[in-house]
């Protein structure tokens, strides 16, 4: 099985948009536009990713947040439609990121929910009412989308997952349906720190300890995220945790902020491989590979 990793497309679409709906928070997402995030974030870099990943034979696509740029229902509408182009609902798992809740009207009105989900998501009744975390089965493979994202003050992009979403994760993981399964787990939100400053304490996940703790315990087999436009690879045994950035980005100052996407192979349960895939004069083309060797992974060629 081949899963498809993407995230923070930041759909810009101001279609029904008013004055009075950048009266809030939206209004220093507006500035940060105009000051080149717009430039940098292209409709069709979004496209040509979404469409390689289809011609490479991707079975299963994820999606890690930040579908929209401000929340917008414009965004939401043609986002979702973009998708639909290439992927079934059957075949994405999507999770929320902090633009996609990024005001409090936009969490009342369950925006990203109503128009992202054509129905209520997941393949196992947990026993509770609320949509997070929710498990999709594909085959031998067990996907836990998480909702890290929340509406935030004005320049701040923190996450938490929270101790409701934390207890129904361990649940999930001792599921018989679950346990028994290749287990991907799924969030905006990094899990470790990238910045080395008090700045990360603005953008950082706020439970990422007890987050990670739950996963390696529970035998969750990866964690991939968003959030950073970055590209990570790191293995804290016997997790392995990855972003590959954003897929949308065109215009960039170092490569590893150049638009990307993972492929990962999966089978009889288990990673077989790691494919990351970088936008470069048009198109998206292998950059780094890695598989598992003498207890660690490798990249191929080591870079």
């Amino acid at each position: 099985m081949k899963v498809g990793h993407i995230s923070d497309i930041h759909w810009l679409d101001t279609t029904g948009a008013r004055a009075t709906d950048f009266l809030n928070k939206r209004l220093s997402g507006a500035f940060n536009l105009l000051a080149g995030r717009a430039k940098k974030h292209s409709k069709d870099t979004a496209r040509l990713a979404l469409e390689t990943l289809k011609e490479k034979g991707v079975d299963h696509l994820i999606v890690a947040g930040d579908l929209s740029n401000l929340a917008l229902p414009g965004e939401f509408s043609a986002v979702r439609d973009v998708l639909r182009k290439y992927f079934d609902d059957s075949q994405m798992t999507i999770v929320p990121g902090n633009h996609d809740y990024y005001t409090r009207e936009s969490l009342k009105a369950q925006r990203f929910e109503k128009m992202i989900y054509a129905s209520r998501p997941g393949d196992i009744d947990l026993g509770d009412a609320s949509v997070w975390p929710f498990v999709d089965i594909r085959g031998d493979v067990a996907l836990i989308g998480l909702n890290s994202a929340q509406p935030r003050p004005w320049f701040v992009a923190a996450g938490r997952v929270g101790e409701a979403q934390l207890d129904a994760l361990e649940k999930a993981l001792s599921h018989p349906e679950v346990s028994s399964r290749f287990k991907i787990v799924v969030l905006h939100h990094h899990l470790f720190q990238v910045v080395m400053t008090p700045g990360e304490s603005l953008r950082c996940l706020e439970d990422r300890a007890q987050l990670l703790d739950i996963c390696k315990k529970g035998g969750v087999d990866l964690i991939v995220h968003g959030h950073n436009h970055d590209y990570t690879f790191r293995y804290e045994a016997p997790v392995l945790i990855c972003e590959a950035g954003s897929c949308s980005v065109c215009k960039f100052g170092r490569e590893v902020r150049a638009g990307k996407f993972n492929i990962y192979t999966i089978e009889d349960r288990k990673l077989c491989g790691v494919e990351t895939y970088l936008y470069r004069e048009g198109s998206f083309s292998l950059w780094r590979s890695y598989h598992f060797e003498g207890g660690t992974w490798r990249c191929c060629p080591d870079k």
